[in-house]
Order: C-alpha cells, then sequence, then structure tokens
C-alpha cells in the first residue's frame, strides 16, 4: 500500500497527544544528554525494558561520560554490561565513545551526519540520539515502529524485504512532527510496546485507530508479515563448580567464542551438549586438566538466541588443574550470565542477584 499523504500532522497530533498524557516514566526520558540517551538506545536494543533500568543507572554512575566509558578495560567493560548479553554491544559504544573522545573532544556530535561516523551507530540509533537529544527531524524505525507501521498502512509485503521497509520509512516520515521529532519517535515506540502489541494489541485504546488498514480489514493479527522463526534447539551443557577460599574455578572466554572475554565455569561451552559419562573426558581434552567429577549439585535455564540451555553444575575434585585457573567470586570479575546463575541457585553471593540476558 501507498505510505500516507502529507496529512500525517494530523497522525502525529493525535499520537503526542496521547504519549504525553500516558507515557511510562523511563529513565531516560529524564534526560537530554545525549550520551546518556545514546547509552539506553544501545541497551535497549534486543532487550526487554525491564531488564534495562538497573544496568543504565549502574553504568552511568560508573561512565557519566563518553570519556570514561572510552578508559574502561575490557573487564570493567564486560562487568558494566552484565545481565544484558549481547556483549558487541558494548564494544561498539566503547568504539564509538573512544571515536567521540579523538575526534569531537569527548562531546557527542549533534550532526546527523557526524553521528553516523561513530562505530555502531546506526540508522535507527543515530535516529533516536538526533531527535532526542539535539531535536533533528529525524525518523528512529525500531520493531516497535515497524509494526505500527505495517499494520496501520497496511503493509502486506514480508517486513524484511527492501519493499517493505521503504514503505514503513516513508510513511513514518510524512507523519513526524519536525517541531518535536524526539516526542513523536518516542510515541511511535511507546505505542508498539503497550497498545499495538505482537499478541493480543488493545486497538480499542489506540490514538491513531482512525485510518488503521489492519483493524479495518481484520488483519491486525496477520501484520506485520515476517518469516517463519527459527526452531528452538534444545542444548543440555554441563560445568563444573568449585570453589575454595573465595574463588571458583573457570576459565577466560577466547576470543571468536561467545561471550569473549567472559569468564566462565568449566565445561565445553553453554552451546555444546555433552554426555555427563563424557564430560571428564572432554574437559581434560579442552583444559588438560583432570577432575574426579561429582553429583550434579544446580540445574539451571538459561537462554541465547534460540537456543534453549539447561546448564548442569556438577561438584567434582580437582587433582590436575591444567590450563584453568582461581577467579574471585566478586562483581568485579566478569562471569557468564550462566556462571551467575549457577552460583545463585547454589547460594554463592556475588553481591547482585543474577539477571536474565
Amino acid at each position: 500500500m501507498a505510505p500516507a499523504p502529507k496529512a500525517g500532522s494530523a497522525f502525529a497530533a493525535r499520537l503526542l497527544s496521547w504519549f504525553r498524557q500516558a507515557r511510562r516514566d523511563l529513565p531516560w526520558r529524564r534526560t537530554r544528554d545525549p550520551w546518556a540517551i545514546w547509552v539506553s538506545e544501545v541497551m535497549l536494543q534486543q532487550t526487554r525494558v525491564e531488564a534495562v533500568r538497573v544496568p543504565f543507572a549502574r553504568f552511568l554512575a560508573a561512565y557519566p561520560t563518553p570519556a570514561a566509558f572510552a578508559a574502561a578495560s575490557e573487564d570493567e567493560l564486560l562487568v558494566a554490561w552484565r545481565g544484558l548479553g549481547y556483549y558487541r554491544r558494548a564494544r561498539l559504544l566503547q568504539q564509538g565513545a573512544r571515536e567521540v573522545v579523538a575526534r569531537h573532544g569527548g562531546v557527542v556530535p549533534d550532526d546527523v551526519e557526524a553521528l553516523a561516523e561513530l562505530p555502531g551507530i546506526g540508522a535507527y540509533t543515530r535516529g533516536a540520539v538526533a531527535s532526542i537529544a539535539f531535536g533533528r527531524p529525524v525518523v528512529a524505525i525500531d520493531g516497535n515502529v515497524l509494526r505500527v507501521t505495517a499494520r496501520h498502512r497496511g503493509v502486506r509485503s514480508s517486513i524484511e524485504t527492501a519493499a517493505a521497509q521503504t514503505a514503513v520509512r516513508q510513511a513514518v516520515e510524512a507523519w513526524l512532527d519536525p517541531a518535536s521529532p524526539g516526542d513523536f519517535n518516542q510515541a511511535m515506540m511507546e505505542l508498539g510496546a503497550v497498545v499495538c502489541t505482537k499478541a493480543q494489541p488493545r486497538c480499542g485504546d489506540c490514538p491513531v485507530a482512525a485510518g488503521c488498514v489492519a483493524r479495518t480489514t481484520d488483519s491486525v493479527a496477520d501484520l506485520p508479515v515476517k518469516k517463519a522463526p527459527r526452531a528452538a534447539l534444545d542444548v543440555a551443557a554441563r560445568v563444573v563448580l568449585l570453589v575454595e577460599a573465595g574463588h571458583a574455578l573457570g576459565v577466560r572466554i577466547p576470543v571468536g567464542e561467545p561471550n569473549a572475554g567472559q569468564v566462565e565455569l568449566p565445561g565445553p561451552g553453554v552451546l555444546v551438549a555433552v554426555d555427563a559419562l563424557d564430560f571428564a573426558a572432554e574437559l581434560e581434552r579442552r583444559f588438560g586438566c583432570r577432575l574426579t567429577l561429582g553429583p550434579v549439585t544446580a540445574t539451571v535455564k538459561h537462554a541465547i538466541t534460540h537456543h534453549r540451555i539447561t546448564v548442569r553444575a556438577h561438584t567434582g575434585e580437582l587433582r590436575r588443574r591444567g590450563r584453568l585457573q582461581w577467579f574471585p567470586l566478586a562483581t568485579t570479575t566478569p562471569w557468564t550470565t550462566p556462571a551467575r546463575k549457577v552460583f545463585a541457585a547454589t547460594g554463592l553471593d556475588l553481591g547482585e542477584p543474577a539477571q536474565q540476558a
């Protein structure tokens, strides 16, 4: 279907009126600091809002400026991002912060093109920071905005296609209120997050229901059109939990593997299934260690993309350490989320509860 005509100003007026009354009170909405907004937008990618509140406050307390984060060590970066997953986002954010220090004197640039040149800033993040922090009249299109627009305009091509995304962008650009671009972009995201949701959308509460093609054609449940999701894979992973004098036996994850740089409990990796009878031999092969394995002391669940992982943690007796090391049971050690879940399940306190990634 064709994009909305330039009568989009009426759409924006209704949307903004609703947003200014119904908006959620979120920490990143209480500031116009471009660094804080940038951090929040990166954290919110592929992560639930409620999972971001605590890490956002913790991160900005430790790194209130790009320069502060630019100087952080690898372990400090991993600890700052704990509980959020997708650690590549944090590394790209740090690269961007270092560019801001090197090229812009530590000040996040207010120019859209300059923002686009920073590492890790794609079209969505650029639009969000430019519009919310600096009032630039550019759109920010995330998954919520795609869903709202595809339904309202009746976009029936697969939302992953260039044609569908072009149609969505043209519609949102026609609707955009240039006087309040930051509020408009946030209002579109908010509408998708709390009203025009994936399942059970509340069309009766929608401020822009008039003219919605999906509603008038009874096709809300069919839009947006998406590719079939990948089937979930069940993984039976195993680790060893050995604790001594406030330390646990662990291993630093090498470069090129998921969660590189973090510290995990000894095992073949949480995405690798291993039978209990083969576990000791696999540990010796991988780390040159020798252990006499004991019973399972904890079982925890974890998810990474389409993997549904059950992690069984064994007790054991260490006979040869090999390449394994002892790491402090402390929040300053960048333990993986599965490791922290095991610690929590066995009553080991790192100073804060394990969080879902």
